[in-house]
C-alpha cells in the first residue's frame, strides 16, 4: 500500500487510475457530515445559555443578599459614635441602643492579682530555657480552682511557667517570665485572690514571703459616667449601658464626650447598594434578551432571547421596584419613590435613587422607613395538634418592600423542600439536552467513519480494476504488434 499522507488518513495515491482522490473523499464526507456540525454549534448555544444563566443566579445570588440586608434592623439602627478620647475608651452599640450622650471619665484600670518572685537562685549563670535542677510539687489555686504541678530536675523555668499555663482554664491563673522571676497572676482582672502552698519548691523558686515573693492585689476599673461613679472588674463593661459595650484602654484627665446618634449613611448606603445591584441584573438581562437588528447581516442577538423565564423576572422585578407596598399598616410610607426610589423616565427597566429624597424621610421618621423596606408581624393562632387537642401557635408574616422581591428570586435560584427553583429546572434541562446531543454526535461519527471506509475500499478496488485493465490492454497490445509485418 502506498504512504498515507491525508490528515484523514487515506491514502494519498488513491485516484492514481479512477481520477478519485483522497481530496475528493474528504469533500464528500465533508457534506455529510453538515449534521454533526449542526449539531455542534446547537450544542454551543446551549452551553452560551447555560452560562448566561448562571451568570444569572449569580447576579441574583448578590442582589438577594443585599435584599435581605435591608430586612435586618442594623441596616437602618446602627449606630454613629462620636468620642472625643478614644485613647481612653471605645464605644460599641448594636442596633437596639438609644441614641443618647454621655459625659465620662476613667480614673483608673482593672489590674489582674499577680505573684512576682524573688530572685531565683538556681537560675543563677543560667538561661531560663536549660534545666534548673529542682524537684518537687507546686500547688497554687485561683479564682477557678486549684492545681499541683510536678516538676522534674531536668525541668527549666520555661518548662515550669508552661506547666503552670497547662491548668490556666481550670485555675484562672497563668505563668510568665519577667526579669528572670517567676510572676503568677491571675487571668481575670480585678481583686482576686491567689493562693500559693509554702511548699519547699515554692520556696526555692522564691514564691514565698521568706524567699522574696511578693503579692499585688489586682485592682477594679473606676471610671465616672454622667456623673455616677462605676466600678467593675473588667475595662470592657456590658451591664452599664444597656445594648453598650465599654472599653476603657486609659485613664483620662478631662472628661471624655460621648455622642450616640443614627448613622444616616449606613442606612444611605444600604439603600444604594440594592439599587445598584438591581441595575446591574437588569442591565445583563436586557443584554441576554436583546434580539439586537435582525435586518443586519452579521447581527448578533442576546443568548437567551426569547427565554419565557427570563422575561418573566425581568417584567415581574421591574414590576415590584415601582409598585406600591403593603407595609401591614406599620408605615406612613406606600410608594418607593417617597424614599427616592423610582424608574428612569427614558427607560423603565433602570432605577434610579434620590440620596436626598431619601436622607429626608429618614431624619423625619426611621421607623417608617424600615418598616417600609421590611415588617415581620407575629399573630397568635388556635391550631390542633397531632394528639387533636387545641394550642396556641405563634405565626410571623412578612410585609413590606423587599417580601415579594425577595421571594420572586428565591424562586428562581433556590431549591425549596423538594421544590426545583427556574435556575435547577434550567440547569437540568440544559444538562439532558447537551447529553442527548452528544449521544446523537457519537452515533453520526461512527456513521461517517464507516462511510469514509466504504468510499476507501470502493475507489480502492476501483484504481485495482482499472489498473488490471491497463496491464491487459498493454499485454494485448503488444501481442498484436508482434503479428504485425514489419
Amino acid at each position: 500500500m502506498a504512504n498515507v499522507t491525508s490528515t484523514t488518513g487515506i491514502s494519498s495515491t488513491l485516484g492514481s487510475y479512477s481520477g478519485i482522490t483522497s481530496q475528493d473523499i474528504d469533500k464528500l464526507i465533508e457534506a455529510e457530515s453538515l449534521p454533526i456540525v449542526k449539531l455542534n454549534n446547537q450544542k454551543s448555544k446551549i452551553n452560551e445559555q447555560q452560562n448566561a444563566w448562571k451568570d444569572i443566579k449569580l447576579r441574583l445570588s448578590t442582589m438577594l443578599a443585599k435584599v435581605e440586608n435591608l430586612q435586618k434592623p442594623e441596616a437602618f439602627n446602627t449606630k454613629k459614635i462620636s468620642n472625643s478620647n478614644d485613647k481612653s475608651v471605645v464605644f460599641t452599640a448594636d442596633a437596639k441602643a438609644m441614641n443618647e450622650n454621655y459625659t465620662l471619665t476613667v480614673d483608673q484600670l482593672a489590674t489582674s492579682s499577680r505573684m512576682t518572685s524573688g530572685k531565683i537562685a538556681d537560675l543563677e549563670g543560667k538561661t531560663v530555657y536549660e534545666k534548673l535542677g529542682v524537684a518537687g510539687e507546686l500547688t497554687f489555686e485561683g479564682t477557678k480552682g486549684k492545681a499541683t504541678i510536678n516538676v522534674d530536675n531536668s525541668d527549666s523555668l520555661k518548662e515550669i511557667t508552661n506547666k503552670i499555663n497547662e491548668t490556666s482554664k481550670d485555675t484562672g491563673v497563668k505563668a510568665a517570665i519577667i526579669d528572670n522571676r517567676l510572676v503568677i497572676s491571675s487571668v481575670e482582672t480585678g481583686q482576686k485572690e491567689i493562693k500559693i502552698e509554702a511548699t519547699a519548691l515554692a520556696g526555692t523558686l522564691g514564691l514565698t514571703e521568706e524567699t522574696g515573693g511578693k503579692f499585688d492585689e489586682g485592682k477594679k476599673a473606676q471610671f465616672t459616667i454622667d456623673g455616677m461613679k462605676v466600678e467593675r472588674d473588667s475595662n470592657t463593661i456590658t451591664d452599664v449601658i444597656e445594648n453598650v459595650k465599654i472599653q476603657l484602654k486609659a485613664p483620662s484627665k478631662d472628661p471624655i464626650h460621648i455622642e450616640m446618634t443614627q448613622d444616616i449613611d449606613h442606612a444611605v448606603k444600604s439603600a444604594q447598594e440594592f439599587v445598584e445591584q438591581y441595575n446591574n441584573v437588569m442591565d445583563f438581562i436586557n443584554e441576554k434578551l436583546d434580539v439586537g437588528d435582525p435586518s443586519k447581516k452579521d447581527n448578533k442577538a442576546g443568548a437567551l432571547v426569547g427565554d419565557s423565564s427570563l422575561i418573566r423576572l425581568q417584567t415581574q422585578l421591574r414590576e415590584m421596584m415601582t409598585d406600591n407596598v403593603d407595609s401591614g399598616g406599620k408605615s406612613g410610607i406606600k410608594n418607593p419613590s417617597e424614599l427616592g426610589i423610582s424608574s428612569k423616565k427614558e427607560s423603565r427597566s433602570t432605577i434610579v435613587f434620590d440620596e436626598e429624597k431619601f436622607r429626608k424621610a429618614f431624619e423625619k421618621n426611621p421607623e417608617d422607613v424600615q418598616a417600609f423596606f421590611h415588617q415581620a408581624i407575629e399573630t397568635k393562632e388556635t391550631v390542633v395538634n397531632e394528639a387533636g387537642e387545641s394550642e396556641i401557635e405563634k405565626v410571623t408574616t412578612n410585609f413590606g418592600y423587599t417580601k415579594g422581591i425577595k421571594e420572586l428570586m428565591n424562586s428562581f435560584i433556590t431549591d425549596d423542600k423538594g421544590k426545583k427553583s427556574v435556575y435547577t429546572t434550567k440547569s437540568d434541562s440544559f444538562s439532558a439536552s447537551v447529553k442527548n446531543i452528544e449521544s446523537r454526535i457519537e452515533k453520526f461519527t461512527a456513521q461517517i467513519d464507516k462511510k469514509r471506509d466504504y468510499y476507501v475500499r470502493t475507489f480502492t478496488r476501483l484504481d485495482n480494476v482499472m489498473m488490471k485493465a491497463e496491464e491487459q490492454m498493454a499485454y494485448l497490445q503488444s501481442q498484436m504488434a508482434a503479428f504485425m509485418p514489419q
